[in-house]
């Protein structure tokens, strides 16, 4: 509870609210003496939903963090903080920006980190909350010991922000206490917790996250499958491939994403053994649940890396079913702008050897398609695929018409009567 008293004071200031003064309010946030005014005006200034002027804005935000710098009172500048964080994460992030700037000298810098961890132990969470993000921008590994206390915090927010500046610090002292908050009874904390330990990156910290991908939560389990991509050994593989039958859609395409990330990115000593898992492993899963997935992957083309990733395992795992449709999506690529996914979609082709190709290729020179390079590259597979000879998969002689749609075949058919 707070000692002053609103008075006469509360009628006006709910007016001001109401009709959005935001000059008024900033100025009573700024000379008025009394504290309850000033705590209502800064709380006021973040309940108001809407303020059009960009300027009147900065105006309130910066009125807001010159309050918690330099008002007398603790309620004061709590409110201020909590007005900051209604006003949006921008807003909340200039305080954290204007703190964490604190210092100059490295006397300057320990003095500003030991007022921020002294306000870790606040009575107001307002004061936890942005102490604990902005050790966390500070990089201050001193204060790992009582950031590591703050996810423990009555209050969420504060253990959501000290989860966070956990992740930023990449302490190996905090991985233990963040697998703890990944059963912490409220969600925000365990996402924050989650992607933390995926921001820490180690070994350590990324198996800590296996067990999530099994999550009630959507969110949760897309974290863990979306962290899991950069662990860099087969270690995750299992899982990412059993998270490709996930209930959720979007989970499943980011364990489809993990495993190209686990392929992209690994070292030449693990990236036999990452390929040949990789391929195992999606060998006994779901067909359905795999190659769609990949098709999406190796037609998008604003994923490079993962585009040719996606390529090379097609011609891997395909299996008679979707044969048809991986010769739609890697004929055509043989002709594409990007030279390595060119020559990439020439070398796996032969992977899918079969007549249905080889009509395709021969179909695809004779209509004269795509550029030289591409029928070059069109003739150099239909060459492998048939060992050099002219129809070693399609019976020789036999005259047969591979159409596009119906009218191919009436046209083809007509020009011979």
């Amino acid at each position: 509870m707070f000692n002053d008293e609103p008075g006469d004071n509360e009628t006006f200031l709910y007016k001001l609210e109401r009709e959005s003064e935001v000059q008024k309010l900033i100025a009573h946030l700024k000379r008025s003496k009394k504290t309850y005014v000033r705590r209502r005006a800064a709380t006021m200034l973040g309940n108001i939903a809407e303020i059009s002027d960009p300027n009147e804005r900065r105006q309130a935000v910066k009125a807001l963090v010159s309050a918690i710098k330099t008002d007398e009172d603790d309620s004061v500048r709590a409110a201020a903080i909590d007005a900051l964080y209604q006003r949006g994460e921008d807003a909340f992030d200039y305080l954290v920006a204007e703190i964490a700037e604190m210092g100059g000298s490295e006397a300057t810098e320990r003095t500003a980190t030991t007022l921020l961890t002294e306000w870790l132990s606040a009575d107001h969470l307002e004061f936890r909350m942005v102490a604990a993000t902005a050790l966390g921008e500070r990089g201050a590994t001193a204060a790992v010991p009582d950031l590591v206390r703050a996810l423990t915090d009555p209050a969420p927010r504060v253990r959501t922000r000290a989860a966070q500046a956990c992740g930023r610090l990449s302490d190996p002292r905090v991985v233990p206490p963040l697998s703890e908050r990944l059963s912490d009874g409220r969600q925000q904390v365990r996402e924050a917790a989650a992607n933390a330990l995926g921001a820490i990156g180690t070994d350590r910290a990324l198996a800590e996250l296996v067990p999530v991908t099994q999550a009630d939560e959507e969110g949760l389990r897309l974290i863990a499958v979306d962290e899991l991509g950069q662990f860099g050994s087969v270690k995750p593989v299992v899982v990412l491939v059993d998270a490709l039958d996930d209930d959720s859609t979007t989970v499943q395409r980011a364990a489809m994403l993990s495993l190209l990330e686990l392929l992209t990115t690994a070292s030449t000593e693990e990236l036999e053994l990452i390929c040949g898992t990789v391929v195992d492993e999606l060998a006994r899963a779901d067909i359905q649940a795999t190659v769609p997935a990949l098709l999406d992957i190796a037609a998008d083309g604003t994923r490079r890396r993962y585009r040719q990733t996606a390529i090379w395992l097609l011609s891997r795992i395909t299996g008679d079913r979707y044969r048809s449709e991986v010769i739609d999506c890697l004929l055509p690529a043989i002709d594409k702008p990007d030279e390595e996914t060119a020559q990439l979609a020439e070398a796996v082709l032969p992977e899918l050897r079969s007549p249905e190709l080889e009509k395709r290729l021969r179909v695809y020179l004779s209509r004269e398609r795509g550029s030289e390079e591409a029928r070059s590259r069109a003739q150099a597979v239909l060459d492998e695929i048939c060992d050099g000879s002219s129809g070693e998969l399609v019976t020789t002689g036999v005259d047969y018409t591979y159409v596009d749609s119906p009218a191919d075949y009436t046209n083809q058919h007509s020009s011979r009567d």
